[in-house]
C-alpha cells in the first residue's frame, strides 16, 4: 500500500495519506464533507466512490460509504452533493400550537433565514435547558416563511424539554438553532418517492413531500402516516392537501380506533412492491424505520432515514470545523 496517495473529491485533487479516514484526508485539502456524530450514526457523510481504492470500515453500501469510518487505501475518486453548510440562528419561539394530544407546533422567528434541504434536522437548545434534535417543516397547510422555522415535537409528560412546551416554555423564549445536518434529504431524481412517517416522524416526511409538489411534480409519489391512535393523527390536514395537489396514493393508519378512511394497522403494513426505481424515506419510530428499511434493502431500494440519537451523545465538533474551514478560505475571498 502506497503511503501518500492522491485523493479526488468533488474534482479537486488533495494528498492524503492511506489509513487516514476519508472525512479528515478532505479536510487537509480544506473540503469540508457534511457530517455530524463522526461515528457512523447520523449517516450524513455518505459519499460515492467513483474509482480507486478505499477501505470502507464496514460502512459500504453499494458504491457509497462513510466518510468518517472509510480510510484511504490507494489513490480513489469520491463525490458527494454539496449541501449547506451547518450555521447558528439565534430566535425566539413566537407560537406553540397543540396539533393532538400528544404533538405541538413549535414555530421559532429567526434572526436570519437558515438554509436546509428538506428532510435534514438541526440542533436547537431552548434557553436553560439541554439540546434537542428535530426537523424542520412547513405548517400543515402547506405555507411557511423565510425566518420561520416550524417543528412538530411529541410532548412526553416527563420530558426535560418537550414537557415543558407551554409551561416554562412559552412565546417569547429565546433559542439557538444550529444546522442543518443529516443525510435524509430531497434529493434530484425522477423516479418514484415512498414517504413513510409515524407520529412526529411526519415533520421531515411532511417537508420532502410537499417539497417535491413544488420542484418535482412530475415524480409519482406514494405517501403513508399513521399514528397509535386515532386522536394523534395530526397530519389529516397535510395529507388532505396532498390529495388535492393530485397525488393519488395517500394512506393514513392507527392502530386503535380506525374507521373509514383511515386504514387499520401502521404504515409498513402498506409498503408497494418496491423496486430498484424507487427511493424511500422514512421516519419515526425506531421499529417502523428498521422494517421499512428492511424491506427496502431487500428490494434494492434506496432508503434514507436519520436516527435520532440518544440526547446524552456528545455533540460533535462540527462548529469547530466549519470555523476552521471557513478561517482557512477567508483570505481568498475578494473583497466586497
Amino acid at each position: 500500500m502506497k503511503r501518500h496517495c492522491r485523493l479526488v473529491i468533488n474534482g479537486k485533487p488533495v494528498e492524503a495519506r492511506a489509513g487516514e479516514s476519508l472525512i479528515d484526508a478532505a479536510l487537509g485539502g480544506s473540503i469540508l464533507v457534511p457530517h455530524d456524530c463522526r461515528s457512523g450514526q447520523c449517516q450524513s457523510c455518505r459519499v460515492t466512490v467513483v474509482s480507486g481504492s478505499v477501505d470502507d470500515g464496514g460502512s459500504g453500501h453499494g458504491r457509497t460509504v462513510l466518510a468518517c469510518q472509510a480510510a484511504v487505501a490507494g489513490d480513489a475518486e469520491i463525490e458527494f452533493e454539496e449541501l449547506p453548510l451547518p450555521e447558528k440562528r439565534a430566535g425566539a419561539i413566537t407560537e406553540i400550537n397543540q396539533l393532538s394530544s400528544e404533538i405541538a407546533e413549535v414555530v421559532l422567528t429567526t434572526s436570519a433565514p437558515l438554509e436546509f434541504r428538506p428532510g435534514q434536522y438541526v440542533r436547537i437548545k431552548f434557553s436553560g435547558y439541554p439540546a434537542r434534535e428535530f426537523s424542520p417543516t412547513f405548517r400543515l397547510d402547506g405555507s411557511f416563511k423565510q425566518i420561520e422555522l416550524v417543528f412538530h415535537i411529541r410532548c412526553l409528560p416527563d420530558g426535560t424539554v418537550s414537557g415543558q412546551l407551554g409551561k416554562a416554555i412559552r412565546p417569547g423564549h429565546a433559542a439557538h438553532v444550529q444546522g442543518p445536518f443529516g443525510q435524509a434529504y430531497l434529493r434530484q431524481d425522477h423516479g418514484p418517492l415512498v414517504l413513510v412517517a409515524g407520529g412526529a416522524g411526519w415533520a421531515p416526511i411532511w417537508a420532502l413531500a410537499r417539497s417535491a409538489r413544488s420542484i418535482q411534480r412530475d415524480r409519482e409519489m406514494v405517501v403513508l402516516a399513521g399514528s397509535r391512535d386515532a386522536d394523534n393523527l395530526y397530519m389529516l390536514p397535510s395529507l388532505q392537501w396532498l390529495i388535492d395537489d393530485g397525488v393519488r396514493d395517500v394512506i393514513a393508519t392507527t392502530e386503535v380506533g380506525s374507521a373509514l378512511p383511515i386504514r387499520p394497522g401502521r404504515p409498513s403494513h402498506y409498503l408497494p412492491l418496491l423496486g430498484l426505481e424507487d427511493t424511500v424515506y422514512v421516519a419515526g419510530p425506531v421499529g417502523l424505520v428498521e422494517i421499512v428499511k428492511n424491506k427496502a434493502h431487500a428490494a434494492n431500494a434506496q432508503c434514507y432515514a436519520d436516527p435520532f440519537l440518544p440526547s446524552s451523545q456528545t455533540p460533535s465538533l462540527m462548529d469547530k470545523v466549519t470555523r476552521l474551514w471557513r478561517s482557512r478560505e477567508q483570505p481568498h475571498r475578494p473583497s466586497l
